[in-house]
């Protein structure tokens, strides 16, 4: 037995929006997305490697930096950074007057 071409699934039926397919957007439903900062790989990184600018520039300049303390205030420096940046965000999400 063999099913009619009437019973058979159709080959341009379009599927359910309840489906489970993902909605699509067009330009004017499309979610807007709030915009974000830096992230903080970002600020982690430029900071570095300003620094390590700001030493070569102290070096051309004919001044001795020790290399091993400098590390150390560099790494110090971006420890601190990558721990304040998210209690900073933090912070100014939940600033009065913002709109969540």
């Amino acid at each position: 037995m063999s099913a009619s071409p009437a019973d058979a699934p159709s080959l341009w039926a379009t599927a359910r929006a309840d489906a489970g397919a993902p909605p699509v957007w067009s330009a004017r439903t499309a979610p807007v997305e709030r915009p974000r900062g830096p992230r903080s790989g970002t600020l982690i990184l430029g900071l570095v490697l300003a620094v390590c600018g700001a030493a070569a520039v102290v070096v051309a300049l004919g001044y001795r930096i020790d290399l091993q303390l400098t590390l150390i205030g560099l790494l110090l420096l971006a420890a601190v950074t990558l721990l304040l940046t998210p209690l900073l965000r933090r912070g100014r999400e939940r600033a009065p007057g913002s709109r969540t």
